[in-house]
């Protein structure tokens, strides 16, 4: 599944807002945000991952010209999240540490897994890599399985 077109990347933020509220919609997997920050997302099946592509964009970055550490994050919770809602149930993120290792300044990669599915609570993590495959910020989180019984 790529819940977006990899092929529309608007540059700007206006068009990337535009864009991301034109065909948004109200449902897991094509919201607000995974339009206008131009993710892409995968699954790798044989090894339970869901891989989110971050495209880097100028109107993403910080002052300094680097990925904005909140567009990370948000990159590594979704992958989290829908490694999740693929292999065990619909959730909703509980905590989440991340840890920064380097600056961004180029397209990024995440995979999140899940690393224990319980019965009402779920661990996952996630690393991202930049272009040149180094290892720019991981992440783990609890989430809240949706299906949980009490």
């Amino acid at each position: 599944m790529t819940a977006t077109d990899p092929a529309v990347r608007p540059t700007d933020p206006v068009g990337a807002a535009q864009y991301a509220a034109g065909i948004a919609e109200p449902e897991f997997g094509r919201y607000f945000l995974i339009h206008f920050l131009g993710l892409s997302i995968d699954y790798v099946d044989d090894d339970k991952a869901c891989v989110v592509r971050l495209p880097f964009a100028r109107h993403l970055c910080n002052a300094g010209g680097a990925m904005h550490g909140g567009v990370l994050s948000t990159a590594l919770d979704i992958s989290m999240g829908h490694a999740c809602q693929r292999y065990l149930s619909a959730g909703s993120t509980i905590e989440m540490q991340v840890r920064f290792l380097r600056a961004v300044r180029t397209d990024v990669t995440c995979t999140g897994r899940v690393v224990h599915g319980g019965r009402r609570i779920v661990q996952l993590e996630s690393h991202m890599h930049d272009t040149a495959g180094r290892l720019v910020a991981t992440a783990s989180g609890s989430w809240f399985r949706h299906d949980a019984t009490t």
